[in-house]
């Protein structure tokens, strides 16, 4: 142990137990409100982070306070010691903060990379501060995370402070990028932050954002990312997402999910993987409008959601994809991952396309386990009909990415553009028993509910009056779109099996 370590150890302590006295003596002065000394001791504990830089000689030394204050923040939460900090009915997240703080010290520090730790750091000190400071004294206009509101105002709040707090972050240490690089990233890695902050529940926010945007920003800058095709992926997912939300196609919360799945595929798939998302939202969006009123008008009960998709519905449809576009990304010669993207969407095309034409069969479905006859919209109700949709909409995302890998080589000038005819047959049978593989899902695991009123099976945890439906049968956490999730990686395992016998 060095001369720094041993200042810095008891400046350190000095400086949290002083912390947390000036937020009890303010809250005591003027009798400010919990909630905002608890954002001083969060602004105060985040901004630390820069005076164990000045002082501690070695990073394992400056972890140990911040690792000392986790078991303090959790007896004090738990037994609500510090009334300026610990709310009556508060989530752990001064606890979730010291953690998230410790594992970024610890994994980047020793790299040398200590500002990769301190942008996230910042983005959720001072972006989450003011995200709660504006969103509850301004916020005007909500939007709902599930049944968890959020306001517009807020997570604009959130974006601003996070998005500033990276870039002063990035500029004051030497980390090798230039002024176009930190500009890109920071407005890049605030928006996931913000995303992330609206998303998390209980307190987790405190782990997501700090996390995921040192994370992100550590990708950024590890990686030969093309910051001008994650721009443009960001500006035609926002374009879509905000054409889409006016149409009423996506809620809110459902725009930010499709702008981020949007960037993904966009900014490491290319060109093909996003033109094949593009194809997958107009195919859905004409469909979903088809004869809307004679839709709701048979099986509106029975859906959990409507045609509004939600950030659920978003991320269920488009979220493995976005996964296995940044995995071909970083292991382009793959190819087999490119079929499992391929198969991935078309399943949740295919899904759509029996979803919205299926019910409209003049025929009753039966259940796919047992052949019973079911009402129409029932999960594992399936008919010839829908089947037949289904089977047309994987076929369609296969031919779509086979138009524009065509388009690509021809543009290119290269002259093995039929050598890709495989996507036609893996994404027919990757969508087809992905659907399969939905609706038997839906008729043994996912949660399913009666409404004590009418004494019929629906997808919905609430009815229309407000009062709760009943649990019936499946897993409790299984909904609609978990289980759109799940199907959508056994189509991309077909697609992948048919892709490695067909080359």
């Amino acid at each position: 142990m060095q001369q720094g370590d041993i200042i810095g150890l008891v400046a350190s302590y000095v400086y949290a137990f002083g912390l947390l006295i000036a937020a009890t003596l303010v809250q005591n002065w003027r009798g400010y409100p919990q909630d905002f000394t608890r954002k001083i001791v969060h602004v105060g504990a985040g901004m630390w982070i820069f005076g164990l830089l000045a002082l501690f000689d070695n990073w394992y030394w400056g972890v140990v306070p911040i690792l000392t204050f986790i078991a303090f923040n959790f007896v004090s939460y738990k037994f609500k010691l510090i009334k300026a900090m610990d709310l009556s009915d508060s989530s752990p997240g001064t606890v979730y903060f010291v953690v998230s703080i410790s594992v970024l010290l610890t994994a980047f520090w020793p790299r040398g990379q200590f500002w990769i730790a301190a942008a996230g750091i910042m983005a959720m000190t001072w972006g989450d501060a003011f995200a709660a400071i504006i969103g509850r004294k301004f916020g005007t206009h909500p939007y709902f995370i599930g049944k968890h509101r959020r306001t517009f105002e807020g997570s604009a709040a959130m974006f601003v402070f996070a998005f500033i707090a990276i870039i002063l972050t990035l500029s004051l240490f030497k980390t090798g990028l230039g002024w176009p690089e930190i500009i890109g990233f920071s407005l890049l890695v605030s928006l996931l932050a913000t995303f992330l902050e609206a998303i998390a529940l209980s307190g987790l926010d405190n782990i997501l954002v700090p996390i995921g945007t040192s994370m992100a920003l550590f990708a950024l800058v590890s990686w030969n990312v093309s910051l001008p095709r994650l721009l443009l992926g960001l500006v035609i997912s926002t374009a879509i997402a905000v054409f889409a939300y006016q149409r009423r196609s996506l809620s809110f919360s459902g725009g930010l999910g499709a702008m981020i799945t949007g960037t993904l595929i966009f900014g490491f798939g290319g060109w093909v993987m996003g033109l094949t998302l593009i194809a997958f939202f107009v195919y859905g969006t004409v469909l979903s409008k088809y004869k809307e009123r004679q839709k709701n008008e048979v099986a509106a009960d029975k859906f959990d959601k409507g045609s509004r998709r939600d950030i659920g519905q978003a991320l269920a449809n488009g979220g493995f994809g976005a996964i296995l576009a940044v995995f071909f990304f970083l292991y382009p010669a793959q190819l087999w991952i490119f079929a499992a993207f391929v198969g991935t969407m078309a399943t949740v095309n295919a899904d759509t396309w029996a979803t919205e034409l299926g019910v409209l069969s003049r025929r009753p479905p039966r259940l796919i386990t047992s052949g019973k006859l079911v009402s129409p919209g029932t999960s594992g109700g399936i008919t010839l009909f829908g089947s037949i949709a289904a089977a047309l909409g994987g076929l369609a995302i296969g031919l779509s990415v086979w138009l524009f890998m065509a388009g690509r080589a021809l543009l290119n000038n290269e002259v093995n553009w039929l050598a890709f005819w495989w996507v036609l047959p893996a994404g027919l049978l990757g969508g087809l028993v992905g659907t399969m593989i939905d609706s038997l899902l839906g008729a043994t695991v996912q949660a399913m509910f009666t409404n004590p009123e009418t004494g019929k099976e629906t997808e919905k945890r609430i009815a229309r009056n407000g009062l709760k439906n009943t649990f019936t049968r499946g897993l409790p956490f299984m909904d609609n779109d978990a289980v759109n999730f799940l199907s959508s990686i056994s189509g991309a395992a077909v697609a992948v099996l048919v892709f490695g016998l067909l080359t």
